[in-house]
């Protein structure tokens, strides 16, 4: 047979199929390290190969310098994918070895270099050697020959390690194969070595058996990848996200029927029927949640504003709160909704009190502690409103007449009795629009709407005698109340 036709079939061929695993392992994903660096491995395969190629039938001239510079380097970079490779693959056993990728990569690559650097290219490659025997230097042909049964060994005991240790089975069947695949390499390695040691074999049968197995084991390696799917199955991963997710999610169809939903959903939508589930979530807009998915298969929310908050009533947890995102799964036969809710009752129960906090404290600071009405600086700001506004009011500053006598003969605690009294009169007599408010201890406020068209000491009149027909009443005592007041009116003055 033609050694041209030999060698395209021994040498060449095989790059197509590296280049496709290659590609492949890429593609696959490319953010994995482990698929980038098994992807290195192929292409360094390729590189190899081409050299050799090169070397032998197209430009056999410069065989010396595509030797050194080509193959040597590439089959250099062989080795040490392949440890990186291993390393990788026995994760999280094999962990701790990857300090040590630094000396693996700068071991064989430094001695290559220093014979580079100190020896005559000649020596190393001696293209007058046509007697069977390699033309490399013995030395650089022993280190060369060393290295890489060296790693290939380095290889099997790391994967030896992560099958011993590991206790899941796939992973145990998948290592059993590789250390079987790299252990009839090395062992195939080692046999040609020897033959062509003792001189049965020539360099160049050599290198065809040498290539023949680096196929084989190549091919044994894309079957592992396809058989038993070293590479992440996505599928595998997706589901696992899909039952492990801390957000519920479902699978809708366009009538609210849940088709689906993760663990999660499960456990909060616990004692309600999938069938009734619609009936139990609530929207804080004027929709139903039917109508919510309706609107959404129209695509009239896009981004950022399909959100929306849903409350539900649960049999086991009582009121939750949802935020809820909705997406339509296109390209079937039916509108599907994907909806993912978030829990954030707590946040909700958070925000609620931090609410009935601040309109407590509004409260407070707007309100007489005794009386419970406005005091002086929430007086001040509503006369402020209306005087920019312009309104007409009657302002009425009203000073008990007998206070100090109810604190002196009853004591301090009848006083207070006294002046909630006071402030439940004038609650009692309020029209809407007054304001009423305690602005001292015995001085109360009255600021009451009113018109030009008014008689307005009238009407001051007639509200402050409902506090002249009372009394207070203590322990079979009845004290009258007396006071005296004075009335301003915005924007005209006039006097009582």
């Amino acid at each position: 047979m033609n050694e041209h036709f030999m060698d395209f079939l021994t040498i060449l061929l095989p790059t197509y199929f590296f280049f496709y695993m290659s590609i492949t392992l890429i593609y696959r994903n490319k953010k994995s390290v482990l698929n980038r660096v098994a992807a290195f491995l192929m292409l360094a395969f390729l590189f190899y190969f081409l050299s050799e190629y090169m070397k032998t039938s197209l430009l056999p001239q410069f065989q010396m310098q595509i030797v050194l510079y080509g193959s040597a380097p590439m089959l250099l970079f062989i080795i040490c994918f392949l440890v990186h490779l291993c390393i990788l693959m026995g994760n999280p056993v094999t962990l701790a070895y990857k300090k040590w990728l630094p000396f693996i990569y700068a071991a064989p690559f430094g001695l290559w270099l220093v014979f580079l650097m100190t020896k005559d290219h000649h020596e190393l490659y001696n293209i007058h050697i046509t007697d069977g025997r390699s033309p490399l230097d013995p030395l650089f042909l022993q280190l060369t020959i060393t290295f890489v049964a060296g790693y290939i060994l380095l290889s099997v005991l790391l994967l030896a390690v992560f099958w011993y240790r590991t206790t899941e089975a796939k992973p145990k069947k998948i290592l059993r194969s590789l250390l079987f695949s790299l252990f009839a390499l090395f062992a195939w390695f080692v046999l040609i070595t020897l033959l062509l040691q003792t001189g049965l074999l020539t360099t160049r049968n050599a290198m065809i058996l040498y290539f023949i197995g680096y196929l084989l084991w190549a091919i044994e390696l894309r079957h592992l990848i396809g058989k038993h799917d070293i590479m992440p199955d996505y599928r595998k991963l997706f589901h696992v996200l899909f039952k492990s997710a801390p957000t519920g999610i479902l699978l809708v169809d366009k009538k609210g029927s849940i088709i689906e939903m993760n663990p999660r959903a499960v456990s909060w939508f616990e004692g309600i029927s999938v069938d009734d589930l619609s009936r139990h979530l609530f929207m804080k807009k004027e929709t139903t949640f039917d109508g919510l998915l309706s609107e959404v298969a129209r695509h009239q929310y896009q981004g950022s504003a399909a959100h929306w908050e849903i409350q539900m009533a649960s049999p086991t947890s009582g009121l939750m709160d949802f935020m809820a995102g909705i997406d339509v799964i296109e390209g079937t036969n039916e509108d599907l909704f994907v909806i993912h809710l978030t829990d954030v009752t707590a946040l909700k129960e958070t925000e609620r009190r931090l609410m009935v906090s601040e309109q407590s404290y509004k409260h407070i600071a707007h309100h007489d502690s005794l009386t419970d009405l406005y005091n002086r600086a929430a007086i001040q700001e509503q006369l402020e409103q209306k005087v920019a506004g312009s309104d007409w009011f009657a302002f009425i500053l009203i000073d008990l007449d007998n206070f100090k006598p109810v604190n002196d003969n009853y004591g301090h605690l009848v006083g207070d009795y006294y002046l909630k009294h006071i402030a439940h009169v004038f609650k009692s007599y309020a029209q809407p629009g007054d304001l009423i408010g305690r602005i001292g201890g015995d001085e109360f406020v009255l600021v009451l709407a009113c018109s030009e068209n008014i008689d307005i000491p009238q009407m001051v009149q007639q509200r402050l005698s409902q506090l002249n027909n009372t009394s207070f009443n203590y322990m079979n005592v009845e004290i009258p109340v007396s006071f005296s007041a004075g009335v301003s009116v915005f924007p005209e003055t006039q006097r009582m």
